[in-house]
């Protein structure tokens, strides 16, 4: 794996393509898609926290990394103070997969050092993704070349994940930490607990201690007890 990850920023075990669940955002994965495959270089991702979009761009990273090309996932929100001289030295990537464009919103400088990045590698013919909570013309950019540059590939709305993607979800994911987790038990846990993806997360690993530590299946009589003791 070619993988370039900037300060201490690693790629969870779950972010690949194929982990990717929501039948919501299918359009989303698909372009992901023809990124990862070389049939596309340009790609932006607009929609709300916790819609998918950066499991799409660490899977994009790590899947381009794998192939034996150099890639790079550069999350703003962690990186905003050096900036700068991070860019500088990604203009060599063969994909470069950039999160939370609003963090720079506005800052002059930190957009022109996007622009030139976005510059070289399309010199090059290198991929670029790129995701923000909205269209790049409706983030508040300083620079209306940044907001053309990001639209270049075209863009992909991704929406929230609906009920069943979620219960997908969790259904998913303690699969890949080894837990069997039945439908019926998933989606008691949409219904009695606060839905949103992070909190979801959280409650699955506190299943998983629970169940480790009891050596309990996942029923909802457990899943209820285990809860009720947080």
């Amino acid at each position: 794996m070619t993988v370039q990850l900037v300060l201490g920023v690693q790629l969870p075990a779950s972010a690949t393509l194929e982990a990717f669940v929501g039948d919501v955002n299918a359009e989303a994965r698909a372009s992901i898609a023809q990124i990862i495959a070389g049939r596309a270089e340009r790609l932006y991702l607009a929609g709300p926290e916790a819609s998918g979009k950066t499991h799409l761009l660490q899977a994009a990273c790590r899947a381009v990394g794998d192939a034996g090309k150099r890639s790079c996932y550069l999350p703003l929100g962690q990186v905003r103070q050096r900036l700068q001289p991070l860019i500088e030295n990604l203009a060599e990537m063969d994909c470069v997969c950039i999160d939370d464009i609003d963090v720079i919103a506005g800052q002059r400088e930190a957009e022109i050092a996007l622009v030139g990045l976005s510059d070289a590698l399309r010199a090059r013919g290198s991929r670029l993704v790129a995701a923000g909570s909205r269209l790049p013309r409706e983030l508040g950019l300083a620079l209306p070349d940044l907001a053309t540059r990001l639209a270049w590939g075209g863009a992909v709305c991704c929406r929230a994940l609906d009920d069943d993607d979620k219960i997908a979800l969790l259904v998913e994911r303690g699969a890949q930490r080894g837990m069997t987790l039945p439908e019926p038990t998933a989606r008691w846990i949409l219904k009695h607990a606060d839905s949103d993806v992070p909190t979801l997360m959280a409650t699955l690993d506190t299943l998983d201690r629970a169940s480790l530590a009891a050596q309990r299946r996942l029923t909802i009589p457990f899943v209820k007890q285990a809860l009720d003791t947080v």
